[in-house]
């Protein structure tokens, strides 16, 4: 168990400086308890550290990054005791840079599969694929929200046939389950 941070997207010190504090409070972290903030981190940082994180009980804040993909594979449960902005439990946004190739391309969640409180909010992502094949509707639990999910990448794999048109990625193994 570790404790999540509550910065938005205020950010203290440089790039690396924020990588480091990253890296120290969720090395070996299974349960986020707060929330989950990944704001202005660089294409070329190793972030397989978050590959153990499987529950956050606040909210996830995914915010102006140029890494390719996040490894948080092992996510289950988003518990949404906090929002951002007041009413989301995942935000993503503008997670590209527009003089370079490097963007978030896959948000990669293949486990996730409940936001107890809370909506999701994932715009404005230059090369994100497969948010808008993710029937948001049966994660979310809170059924008055209506899940904002537009202006991200365009030029997308289809999902593989055995998904139904429900994946968090390309292959077989990225159907929504």
């Amino acid at each position: 168990v570790c404790a999540g941070t509550l910065n938005g997207l205020s950010v203290t010190g440089d790039a690396q400086h924020q990588y480091q504090t990253l890296h120290k409070m969720y090395n070996n972290c299974e349960i986020v308890m707060g929330n989950l903030e990944i704001v202005l981190i660089d294409h070329t940082q190793d972030l397989s550290f978050l590959q153990t994180i499987r529950e956050v009980t606040g909210y996830i804040l995914i915010a102006m990054n140029v890494f390719a993909s996040l490894p948080l594979q092992n996510l289950r449960v988003i518990r949404g005791t906090q929002f951002y902005e007041e009413k989301y439990a995942l935000f993503v946004l503008l997670n590209y840079n527009p003089n370079t190739t490097h963007a978030l391309r896959q948000l990669g969640l293949n486990q996730l599969t409940e936001i107890l409180a809370g909506g999701v909010y994932i715009e404005k992502n230059a090369q994100l694929c497969h948010v808008g094949t993710v029937e948001w509707r049966d994660i979310m639990r809170d059924p008055r929200l209506e899940p904002v999910v537009g202006d991200n990448g365009k030029a997308c794999a289809p999902c593989h046939e055995s998904c139904g048109g429900h994946c968090w990625g390309p292959g077989p193994e990225d159907c929504q389950k």
